[in-house]
């Protein structure tokens, strides 16, 4: 009898998502919104010490003050510490397919110039935000996956909205423009 009643308690908490991380869904015309808001990560990184960096955006249709020529383009930035040095590679193409790649060594000093911007825009606030909606590929939003030596990670996804401000965006991109230049 006792077995019955664990079995029906246990069954019943699966159902209801007992224990279970805070997770929401939408219906948006067919499809379904999945998101997170990360409540729950921590916002705070206490390590500075990055060791892969991992940025992708889209501003297909982001709206800015300013003409910029970064409007329109999709960006893919990526920057690995081995071995003392950083091996990069930044990515763009814009709506009908033209664009360009870049891959390139830095030294060190580069993932601390990330960190910078990293630490300047507080990207620890967007950490463990998860936002999905189905039928979108994943090259709209923005997705964001930073790496620290302490074994602390900051990571944030939304394929349908950017959430960085375009200000961090044009840094970053500069900084990897910059650097694959010299």
């Amino acid at each position: 009898m006792s077995r019955i009643i664990i079995s029906i308690l246990l069954m019943t908490m699966g159902f209801c998502g007992c224990g279970l991380s805070q997770r929401n869904t939408d219906d948006i015309d067919g499809g379904v919104k999945t998101y997170n808001s990360g409540e729950n990560s921590p916002k705070v990184v206490e390590s500075t010490e990055i060791i892969s960096f991992e940025f992708e955006v889209s501003l297909y249709n982001i709206v800015v003050e300013e003409e910029s020529e970064l409007v329109g383009r999709n960006y893919k930035l990526n920057a690995v510490l081995e071995d003392g040095a950083v091996k990069s590679k930044i990515k763009w193409r814009d709506r009908v397919g033209a664009g360009e790649e870049h891959d390139f060594t830095a030294d060190a000093s580069f993932m601390t110039n990330l960190q910078e911007i990293v630490s300047k825009y507080n990207f620890a606030q967007y950490n463990g935000y998860i936002s999905k909606v189905s039928g979108l590929p994943d090259m709209y939003g923005v997705k964001i996956d930073i790496n620290y030596a302490s074994g602390e990670r900051i990571y944030a996804h939304d394929n349908q909205d950017c959430f960085i401000p375009f200000e961090a965006i044009e840094e970053l991109v500069r900084i990897f423009e910059e650097s694959e230049k010299e």
